[in-house]
């Protein structure tokens, strides 16, 4: 036996309430970034109890982490400055946040002067403004389709509950043929919203945010490749961006990891993603032979 949800007009004020909040959906359009920029990079070495992708979400979010030794366990921990060098570099340090576990382990809290590996400005703050877009197209986006589905309006006292249920059912899943309602039932009537298509300006915008974002990161993306409408000479200027970039963020990794198990008897080590460092091999390789092209 299929069940079939009630319409939301055949329940009580408070479930319709229920109902409401359901539609709201609560949406991060960082997240798929965040969870990107935890594949550039892998790290080795590490405490086992460190979750895959922590540290690269951390500076993600924050810019600046660190290691303290703390009752025998190593715990790497996002860094807020405390107070900073000539060069502005950070010389002491404590946790920013810790999920709330500062109040359970003693000492966690402390200042620490063990070495910190700062990216700077975190990605999150830096792209903030190209998601608030994107994040703004999907809303759109969302409400224009919504738009562009020919409502029904029904008018008078539902009669029949089994008849209303199917037709919302009916609508609900797209179909293209109203089952028949008797007229003393219910009257329904096609209501014509006059809406106009932005689906496609709407989609273009996001995919240009999308790419801005992804820039930032150092990561390959469409709005990188010669189809996009770009030239040639800006494509491989792009390809030797997002090369520098990874480039001076491994650097500092792999620095900060001499630092640190210097100091704290470690093992950490960094490298590139494989996946990462074949997507952007192949793009040097396009790039070249777009140039070759160009000077033939």
């Amino acid at each position: 036996m299929v069940s079939v949800e009630r319409p939301w007009w055949f329940n009580p004020k408070g479930a319709r309430k229920a109902l409401a909040l359901n539609e709201i959906i609560l949406f991060d359009p960082l997240e798929k970034y965040r969870t990107l920029a935890a594949g550039i990079y892998e790290w080795s070495g590490l405490p086992d109890n460190v979750p895959e992708g922590y540290i690269e979400e951390t500076l993600f979010d924050h810019g600046a982490i660190s290691a303290k030794k703390l009752n025998g366990d190593i715990l790497i921990l996002p860094a807020h400055a405390v107070t900073r060098g000539v060069y502005g570099e950070i010389l002491t340090w404590r946790p920013a946040y810790t999920n709330a576990t500062g109040s359970v382990i003693e000492g966690l809290q402390e200042t620490s002067d063990t070495p910190v590996l700062d990216v700077g400005t975190p990605i999150a703050e830096i792209v903030r403004v190209y998601a608030a877009i994107l994040e703004d197209a999907l809303i759109s986006l969302r409400q224009n389709v919504r738009a562009l589905r020919q409502p029904i309006a029904i008018y008078g006292n539902p009669g029949n509950a089994a008849e209303t249920i199917t037709l919302k059912n009916e609508l609900d899943y797209g179909a293209l043929a109203i089952p028949l309602i008797e007229r003393t039932a219910m009257d329904i009537e096609a209501i014509d919203l006059k809406a106009k298509d932005y689906t496609q300006s709407l989609i273009a915008t996001h995919n240009a945010m999308d790419n801005e974002i992804l820039t930032h990161m150092a990561i390959k993306n469409t709005g990188v490749e010669k189809s996009s409408g770009i030239t040639v000479e800006e494509t491989t200027s792009l390809h030797q961006e997002l090369r520098i970039t990874s480039h001076v963020g491994l650097k500092l990794r792999m620095q900060w990891c001499e630092k640190i198990n210097a100091v704290l008897d470690t093992n950490f080590a960094v490298r590139l993603a494989d996946a990462y460092r074949s997507e952007m091999d192949q793009a040097v390789v396009e790039s070249q032979g777009d140039e070759e092209l160009v000077q033939e």
